[in-house]
């Protein structure tokens, strides 16, 4: 080739290297290394991630204008909470099907986005299917907390019903906030991780209706997508250092369950989840929803003394009983309120970091 002809071929390159590096929008899969996720998902080979669990967190930096998420979500009435810089989260309501949703203006410097799945498990599931960026590039996240903590449990540890504001609705599934739960406030507290296997209305044995032919924890604490018996969830992807278990409410929600029963099977949890992190401290909490007095003061009782016997059958110092207080939540609805779930995690904190410093 002559050496104007190379000049020429070279000038034309350089004319159209803006065009190739500042593409008007570009886009990214969520199971990209640039994308940090925090709960359990499945990755899918399209590059898509589904999320059944409450409180899955997706954290992105870029540099750039706006900044969208395609989203499916397999039913209505779910929602996210978004915060951009560390700013004030705000929710975002999503209708049944796919949709593009904004996330972020954008502008000068690199900006971080955090999004957390609020519903509870129950409720559907998300499909995140991939982030678009208008005239910019990413960034890479910044890395989680080393410190991981695990917490099983139903509608409570979900963060059912907390999120009720003042002179708001009281239905709707925007009352419920994953991000407002004790579990997720514990783990922003002591800087670490959190995962949050949980399910409304499920119990051990049986669920708030009696339902003992559905998968309650020690079928949902094996899975990545709670309703899936065919997904099944990698245990060494995340090992806990500290495990909270708060589970019985439902069992109890039909009358007090046969005692061997119900201890037998709790056991029996307790030792798979052992075998999982097998460093792990496991604490078995008391149900913040039974009163002190009447019918529930009876099932308080008889509930904290099968959690008992469950950490004397276990037999390992490193499974404890932990108290808490009553948390009556709403009249209409006794699950624990915003405002009780920042209490109970205020309580338990303490324990848990004890057991992160070991």
């Amino acid at each position: 080739m002559k050496p104007h002809r190379i000049f020429e071929v070279f000038s034309l390159v350089i004319g159209l290297l803006p065009h190739v590096l500042i593409a008007e929008t570009t886009s990214l899969v969520l199971t990209s290394d640039l994308v940090q996720i925090e709960g359990r998902v499945q990755r899918e080979a399209d590059g898509s991630v589904i999320a059944s669990f409450p409180g899955v967190t997706i954290d992105i930096a870029f540099e750039g204008e706006g900044l969208d998420l395609i989203v499916e979500a397999l039913q209505s009435d779910l929602f996210l909470d978004v915060s951009v810089d560390e700013g004030p989260f705000r929710w975002i309501p999503l209708e049944e099907g796919t949709q593009t949703v904004r996330l972020a203006e954008g502008g000068s410097g690199i900006h971080r986005v955090r999004i957390v799945r609020r519903n509870e498990t129950w409720q559907g599931m998300l499909r995140f299917k991939s982030l678009s960026l208008e005239q910019g590039e990413w960034n890479p996240a910044p890395e989680r907390p080393e410190r991981r903590l695990l917490f099983i449990g139903d509608s409570i540890t979900c963060g059912s019903a907390c999120d009720i504001r003042e002179g708001g609705p009281t239905e709707g599934g925007f009352t419920h906030n994953a991000r407002l739960s004790y579990g997720y406030r514990i783990a922003r507290m002591l800087d670490a991780q959190v995962h949050l296997v949980s399910y409304g209305g499920r119990g051990v044995i049986r669920d708030w209706q009696g339902n003992r032919a559905t998968n309650n924890a020690p079928q949902f604490y094996e899975r990545t997508l709670a309703d899936d018996p065919e997904s099944r969830w990698d245990h060494t992807v995340y090992v806990p250092d500290v495990v909270g278990i708060c589970l019985g409410t439902n069992d109890f929600s039909r009358g007090i369950p046969d005692q061997n029963e119900f201890v037998n099977a709790y056991v029996e949890l307790v030792r798979k989840v052992m075998r999982d992190a097998p460093e792990a401290t496991v604490f078995l909490i008391e149900s913040p929803m039974f009163g002190l007095e009447g019918a529930d003061g009876v099932k308080r009782s008889a509930l904290n003394h099968y959690l008992k016997q469950v950490v004397e059958f276990v037999g390992s110092e490193r499974v404890q009983f932990l108290k808490l207080g009553h948390f009556p939540g709403r009249p209409e609805d006794a699950h624990p309120v915003a405002s009780e779930h920042e209490e109970i995690a205020r309580q338990l904190a303490p324990s848990f970091r004890e057991a992160l410093e070991r």
